[in-house]
């Protein structure tokens, strides 16, 4: 077989090679596309911060109450919002002292916000003029009713705990501390 190159369809070949490189980019640009639709998508979901910094009051004196303002800051509203805020020693030696679960019913729509109370009942603990430092975890789940999807956040704080009778702030963990707590977590099966 021998090829005929005054034969040869060049045209054809042509079309061929431009249908094919308009295919390629078709497929690239769909690509993108969907890219970029999901990234979008995914900006758009719940999420939750502090409306304000957390406060801490003594109520009488009978426990300790913290008071935690979340936002959704995302375009989607949270469904199905549930939280297990934990509260343990530093020293991590100890089981936590409270163990609080709070569920909301109602969506909670972009720009809303929604508040955790917590209530330290231990009269050991509120009697003391010094309380040791507390990690502070509060894990988030909540549902993306528009996505259908679900998701988990989990904020790690330290309460400073009372020095001299003077409540001290909450401040974020650091870094060096997160696999430490990790670990407690996990050791005592509490974010199950």
């Amino acid at each position: 077989m021998s090829w005929n190159i005054k034969k040869w369809n060049w045209s054809g070949t042509l079309v061929t090679m431009s249908t094919a490189i308009f295919a390629l980019v078709s497929l690239i640009s769909v690509y993108i596309s969907i890219t970029t639709w999901q990234i979008q998508r995914e900006a758009a979901r719940p999420y939750f911060t502090f409306l304000e910094s957390p406060s801490i009051r003594l109520t009488g004196s009978l426990s300790y109450e913290f008071e935690f303002k979340f936002k959704n800051v995302g375009t989607h509203p949270a469904t199905n919002l549930f939280s297990r805020t934990l509260v343990f020693e530093q020293q991590l030696l100890q089981t936590p002292i409270l163990i609080d679960d709070y569920t909301v019913v109602n969506d909670i729509p972009r720009d809303t916000t929604t508040s955790l109370l917590l209530n330290l009942n231990d009269p050991d603990l509120v009697e003391k003029t010094n309380i040791n430092p507390h990690f502070v975890i509060i894990c988030l789940r909540y549902a993306d009713p528009i996505v259908h999807k679900s998701y988990t956040q989990t904020i790690y704080l330290k309460w400073a705990g009372v020095i001299a009778g003077s409540k001290q702030p909450l401040i974020h963990v650091e870094m060096s501390e997160k696999e430490a707590i990790l670990n407690y977590l996990e050791t005592h099966h509490l974010l199950e």
